[in-house]
């Protein structure tokens, strides 16, 4: 067998050089881009499927959880996450919190979270808002393209290569932003990083996938959620979607998973995809309301919590999240608790946090050790339990406007003045935790369905 193939030299053309290239077109990506161009930087953002989105879109994460941009009646997450929703609002493509029990008013009376703040969208309205955004600020976009190595000087990442139909080619940039979720731009430049949810029996052990899929056909009262062993995941869990029979099921599992390994991945989407048929005939027979129930769409690809995550200047903990910290360096807010999905079957461990409250994220949390030029945003920084969507947009808009701001003054990201990024991203409409209340008593809610 042929172990090895040593790939001979070759000149590649370069397509682009700009100011800050933004690697994942996801929530992350999207603000990240958007948040570039609004602070004059030239932008190019890669895609490797056929729209923006990511999870949002491909994935069929076909709602925010809101709780963690509103809590208690309070927003704290704004800027373009804000903008983005209001625009699909606009389009007729989303429901926003405040209307949510007017418009699905059955809907919160059956959940465990204590402050139902679900945002739901239709994910081709997402991508149409998404497209018009990038047009809007001039981002240029480049679909089915996926990014193969980076190129570097000493320690720092000079720009990447890219592979799609036109073939292989160069991209230099000032600055990147890795928005990839699993940290491939990170991993590719030697930046360190932790992947999965801890060790055990000196095996790392992995985060469970799923695969989302839609049903229609269920009546409005349907339970969206209660715990049944029965189940791969544990429970029922279903999302309202925009039409009024039709809900989003998150109700798959599949263990042991290496989400950075092709043949785990491929194994993981069959197995996930092989779940769902059964998923649904239960639904039938075992859910009142459900009895018609009928799949509509499938997921384009599996999610994942925990992937990759950089080492970086600061780890934001979960004593961190539970005890509502606020940062001095502080570029965006989270009221979303901790969600721990069990790595060995059903269920999840939940740490929710009490309404009206919440904690930040500090620009340390972004800054990758070792490696200059590059910044993270999303799933991928330095956090446990960051893979809510709008919390990927907050630090995708930290990160862009870091990256621009960076690039423009010709200073490293990690010596950018915090106060000068702090205004900016004020100046953008972002909420920095001025007016946080006082810590409530007690810290939060567990709910534990292992």
């Amino acid at each position: 067998m042929i172990e090895f193939y040593i790939e001979p030299e070759k000149k590649l053309p370069v397509y682009a050089e700009v100011d800050v290239l933004v690697c994942g077109g996801g929530p992350a990506g999207i603000a990240a881009a958007v948040s570039a161009a609004k602070n004059g930087a030239k932008v190019l953002l890669l895609e490797r499927f056929n729209c923006l989105g990511g999870q949002g879109t491909t994935g069929l994460v076909t709602s925010f959880m809101s709780m963690s941009a509103f809590t208690g009646g309070r927003q704290v997450i704004k800027g373009i996450w804000e903008e983005f929703t209001n625009r699909m609002v606009e389009m007729g493509g989303c429901i926003k919190p405040p209307q949510l029990e007017e418009k699905k008013p059955h809907f919160s009376y059956n959940r465990h979270e204590p402050d139902t703040q679900i945002c739901p969208f239709d994910p081709e309205v997402f991508k149409l808002a998404a497209d018009e955004m990038m047009e809007k600020y001039q981002v240029e976009v480049l679909f089915h393209t996926y990014i193969t190595a980076v190129i570097m000087e000493g320690n720092q990442v000079k720009g990447v290569l890219i592979e799609n139909k036109s073939g292989r080619q160069a991209v230099f940039a000032k600055r990147i932003v890795d928005c990839t979720g699993d940290a491939d731009i990170m991993a590719y430049a030697n930046a360190p990083f932790e992947t999965g949810v801890g060790e055990r029996d000196g095996q790392e052990v992995k985060s469970p996938v799923s695969t989302m899929f839609c049903v229609e056909g269920l009546e409005a009262d349907t339970v969206t959620w209660k715990v049944d062993k029965e189940l791969a995941y544990g429970a029922v869990n279903l999302f309202p979607l925009m039409k009024d029979d039709e809900f989003r099921a998150e109700m798959t599992r599949v263990t042991g998973i290496d989400p950075c390994n092709a043949a785990d991945i491929t194994r993981g989407e069959i197995a996930c995809r092989k779940q769902i048929p059964e998923v649904v005939e239960w639904m039938r027979k075992n859910l009142k309301g459900a009895e018609h129930a009928r799949l509509t769409r499938i997921a384009g690809m599996m999610g994942m919590m925990v992937s990759r995550r950089i080492q970086a200047e600061y780890k934001v903990t979960v004593d961190d999240i539970l005890n509502y910290r606020l940062f001095d360096d502080t570029v965006a807010m989270n009221a979303y608790g901790v969600d721990i999905h069990n790595p060995d079957g059903a269920g999840c461990e939940l740490y929710w946090l009490i309404p009206g409250h919440a904690y930040s994220i500090p620009y340390r949390s972004l800054l990758p050790l070792e490696v200059e030029n590059i910044i993270a945003a999303g799933r991928c920084i330095a956090m446990e339990g960051i893979a809510v969507m709008a919390t990927c947009f907050a630090t995708g808009e930290a990160a862009g406007a870091a990256a621009a701001l960076s690039a423009r003054q010709d200073i490293p990201l990690r010596k950018l003045s915090v106060k000068s990024l702090q205004q900016t991203l004020k100046n953008q409409g972002v909420y920095l935790g001025d007016e946080e209340p006082e810590l409530p008593d007690p810290r939060y809610i567990h709910i534990s369905t292992i």
